[in-house]
């Protein structure tokens, strides 16, 4: 490297890192919101109890944060993950009577937000998900005792159950009781024979922006209503604040008119610097990048950019191989054999265990385990379980890869949807490769979440999907079969594949290099767009055309 591109290189550097601090020590500000994901209801003749669950998350952001945050497809500023950030997920309980009387009743310290339902002496019991740790806590079980939720741990008695408008019924009266996972199957039997009613409303529905549930106590009727935000609302493009549920309503439907609001989305409210960090602290959720962090990472990204460069032709060795290397190492026929975990001794049975856990604890069913087999020159071991959700039409997988000679990589997860007109979104907790932009395809959106739980990615997945869907005015594909899973992964490797071919490596292997060593790209390369927002505009462009003129 000549000593005029070293200087260059150094005096670039050296202004990335000088606009890096001088962003890192702008003034910030705080701010606390809370998003309600979904609400459990239970009833019977004489009582309801209505369950919210709830995350109360903080941001600390500067001007320049938020000015990102509010331009184009704002969703980029959310998975960067931008100043400091925590979050709280916590359940909330109301008592509703015959009387119309709505009372919020507490429930004990560190009970678990979701978990499996039962009954015990005829009253409501909640089991937290096995393993009882989640998000840096562990969770303990709750019984209402006949007034109020008391502590029930696994030793003092708690069961082990883990072996426009639109009217929704309760799941007890559906001839198919797969909605109603939080309720095992050999639970529902006893909540019928007690006469107990339950539903679960989810704030995600596509066609609806209003859920109305009929609920009857004794001779008094009541309406419980979910209002949910438009699919595509005004004001930032994806502030999760913005999306899901509006408010949650109860009134009664006989006699003078009673409608009490048991929740609402009241956006971002700011607070002191000392209230951010006593939350950020009591949650165990926060999550920052140091100053010193950020110097040590521009150090080793200078030094391996000097480091890899210094020998150009290796550069252009790389440039004009890489592509026919590629190819070479690709698949064009796929096979999808039956496996078991005994035939991978490397497979990590403790992580599989946790991610089946968690996927059937959301509402998954298992679809079964097979191997990922291709005709490529070097075909790597793969093991993956198959997971589906009917009621949300989306699939989710658990899957390990054992590459020859190395050691296996990380069991990890994903959830994916297949939408109308060849487009779909896949949401994972593995960090990306930088050589995953040569594969890349214009109609597959891709966002990797690290480290998130499954419950995050769904979150974040039905959020993203319902804008997508409207963005694009389509509907996400309702097949929700194992031959449907086994076609589509065919059809996207073959995607791949043509894509590839038709790629300029001149250009890929650039984009190859500065994802690999560019630390000012990390957060943004989690998320892959494709063709979606110029074809959003197009659409939206369309819509206003067709409009017709008042």
């Amino acid at each position: 490297m000549s000593r005029n591109r070293l200087l260059f290189t150094l005096v670039f550097f050296g202004l990335v890192i000088g606009a890096a601090v001088a962003i890192r020590f702008l003034p910030k500000h705080y701010a606390v919101g809370e998003t309600m994901f979904r609400p459990t209801i239970f009833w019977n003749n004489h009582e309801a109890f209505i369950f919210l669950d709830t995350n109360r998350a903080g941001k600390a952001t500067n001007v320049v944060q938020d000015e990102v945050a509010t331009k184009g497809y704002g969703y980029f500023a959310l998975l960067f993950g931008m100043g400091d950030r925590f979050s709280n997920y916590q359940m909330k309980a109301y008592w509703l009577l015959p009387s119309g009387k709505l009372i919020e009743t507490p429930l004990p310290p560190d009970a678990a937000p979701f978990g499996k339902w039962s009954l015990r002496d005829g009253d409501l019991q909640l089991a937290p998900p096995p393993n009882r740790e989640l998000y840096a806590r562990t969770y303990t079980g709750f019984w209402w005792d006949g007034a109020k939720f008391v502590t029930v741990l696994p030793e003092n008695g708690l069961r082990n159950v883990s072996a426009g408008a639109e009217t929704v019924q309760p799941d007890d009266t559906a001839d198919d009781d797969a909605d109603s996972a939080f309720v095992t199957a050999s639970a529902r039997s006893e909540f019928k024979a007690a006469g107990w009613h339950w539903k679960q409303l989810t704030a995600f529905e596509p066609n609806a922006v209003k859920l109305i549930l009929p609920i009857q106590l004794g001779s008094s009727v009541f309406s419980l209503t979910l209002n949910e935000f438009p699919a595509r609302p005004n004001g930032a493009h994806f502030d999760p604040l913005a999306y899901g549920a509006k408010s949650l309503e109860v009134s009664r439907t006989e006699g003078a008119p009673q409608t009490q609001v048991i929740w609402s989305q009241k956006g971002w409210q700011s607070i002191s610097k000392a209230e951010f960090d006593q939350e950020a602290w009591k949650s165990g959720r926060l999550t920052t990048m140091t100053f010193g962090t950020w110097i040590l990472w521009f150090a080793v990204f200078l030094f391996l950019i000097l480091w890899r460069f210094g020998s150009w032709a290796h550069l252009f060795f790389s440039l004009f191989t890489m592509k026919g290397r590629v190819l070479k190492n690709m698949g064009t026929s796929y096979s999808f054999p039956p496996a078991v975990p005994g035939q991978f001794p490397k497979l990590d049975t403790e992580k599989l265990n946790y991610y089946t856990q968690e996927f059937e604890g959301m509402g998954f069913t298992r679809l079964g385990d097979f191997s990922l087999v291709s005709d490529a020159a070097k075909s790597i071991p793969s093991f993956c379980r198959l997971f589906v959700n009917s009621k949300q039409h989306c699939f989710g997988t658990a899957f390990q890869f054992f590459p020859m000679g190395k050691s296996p990589r990380p069991l990890k997860c994903t959830i994916t949807s297949s939408l109308e007109n060849g487009w779909d979104l896949n949401f994972g907790d593995r960090k990306p490769v930088a050589a995953s932009s040569l594969v890349r395809r214009p109609r597959g959106i891709g966002v990797s979440m690290p480290e998130a739980r499954p419950y995050e990615l769904l979150n974040a997945f039905l959020q993203m999907r319902t804008q997508v869907c409207e963005d694009l005015g389509v509907s996400p594909l309702k097949n929700d079969t194992l031959e449907a899973y086994v076609a589509k992964l065919q059809a996207s490797h073959k995607d791949i594949r043509d894509s590839v071919k038709r790629r300029s490596f001149a250009r890929g292997i650039s984009q190859v290099y500065w994802r690999k060593f560019s630390l000012l790209k990390t957060k943004q390369e989690y998320v892959w767009l494709g063709d979606y927002p110029k074809e959003a505009e197009r659409h939206r462009q369309g819509s206003v055309i067709r409009a017709p003129a008042l």
